[in-house]
């Protein structure tokens, strides 16, 4: 081969390497063109020699990005970096790119009762997470487009807010000391307990499976004492007598009726899960408002009210508790520490109330 046909086949050579290089400048020119028109780009300069491109077909896609977690990303580049000498991709889906979504971080602080939730997340998931929510909250957007809301959840007795109880009371100590005990025994389902009842709480201390909080309750509650013969009660200077009411035994029913404003204090032991949902032990006092006798005879709308204190202590303590059952009515009791009567103006007698909460 002559030396003029080498230069020849070099120059053929040269011409298509150039050829070559045009093309492909002219193609990367107008692959970058239609990004350019069409789309929109993030540049990301580290230093002189790194340099990060993102590139999507508008700015949504770019500002869609701040839902990613983008350490997660590089962190799984390095790693695949490490363990290839070819070119990395990570293809980031639907279906995978949860992963690489950012955590929601929940900073919880509690005072005085009180559980401050502050939770910052994407603003993607913002709308889910408030639609489920209760709670008064405050939102702000923070200029990483995440969204902070602040959650304040009070601690809240089970016991709370306005409830009546019903049930009935009977004797829980009776010594009739000169009296007969047949002349004042009770009629069991006739002597009827009602109590109006107001309770708020304070938390002492919250768990996941438990909480403990300290209830106040005012309340207003009578006792229907209904005897179970024709007796009734009178009062005297120096003590009370049950004497028949009529003789010819026309009497529907005769009770003594006392009402009393009371101030109660008990500790409730609110359990989150299971059949039990509440456990509540405290104590009790209490002040006589009013208290009366009612005959009422056969003959139809035909009663006879009396009012008089009858020899009855003006004060009621004692301690009470209450067990709350899911999907079904609470149950309380009370238990009288102080006799009924004063001493010695008539039976040494204590009460006791049960029956549920409503």
């Amino acid at each position: 081969m002559t030396i003029q046909s080498i230069k020849l086949n070099n120059s053929t050579a040269m011409k298509k390497s150039i050829v070559t290089f045009v093309l492909a400048i002219i193609a990367f020119v107008s692959h970058a063109e239609k990004y350019t028109q069409k789309g929109d780009s993030l540049i990301v300069q580290f230093g002189n020699n790194t340099r990060m491109i993102i590139q999507a077909r508008d700015k949504e896609g770019i500002l869609s990005l701040r839902q990613y977690d983008l350490n997660k990303i590089v962190r799984d580049m390095g790693a695949a970096l490490d363990s290839s000498s070819k070119e990395t991709y990570i293809y980031i889906n639907e279906k995978n790119g949860r992963k690489y979504l950012k955590d929601t971080v929940l900073v919880i602080s509690r005072k005085d009762g009180e559980v401050k939730i502050t939770i910052n997340e994407s603003k993607q998931g913002s709308s889910e997470s408030k639609a489920g929510s209760s709670d008064n909250s405050t939102n702000s957007n923070d200029d990483d487009g995440t969204v902070t809301r602040s959650v304040t959840r009070r601690y809240k007795s089970p016991r709370n807010g306005f409830d009546v109880l019903v049930g009935l009371n009977t004797y829980a100590k009776n010594t009739p000391l000169t009296y007969q005990e047949s002349d004042y025994d009770l009629l069991p389902w006739g002597s009827r307990f009602v109590s109006l009842s107001w309770v708020r709480g304070a938390a002492i201390s919250r768990g996941k499976d438990a909480s403990l909080g300290l209830d106040l309750g005012i309340d207003v509650s009578w006792y229907n004492m209904m005897f179970d013969g024709n007796n009734t009660v009178q009062k005297d200077t120096r003590a009370l007598s049950f004497p028949a009411a009529v003789a010819s035994g026309d009497v529907y029913k005769s009770k003594l009726t006392s009402a009393y404003l009371n101030l109660s204090l008990m500790p409730t032991l609110a359990i989150h899960h299971g059949p039990i949902s509440y456990l509540s032990v405290g104590i009790y006092g209490g002040y006589r408002l009013d208290s009366y006798t009612k005959v009422q005879e056969r003959r139809k709308g035909h009663s006879e009210r009396t009012h008089s204190n009858f020899h009855l202590n003006d004060f009621r303590y004692g301690f009470g508790a209450e067990l709350g059952i899911r999907h079904f009515p609470d149950l309380f009791m009370q238990y009288d520490l102080g006799e009924l009567y004063q001493t010695a103006k008539g039976p040494a007698v204590r009460m006791i109330s049960f029956g549920i909460r409503l």
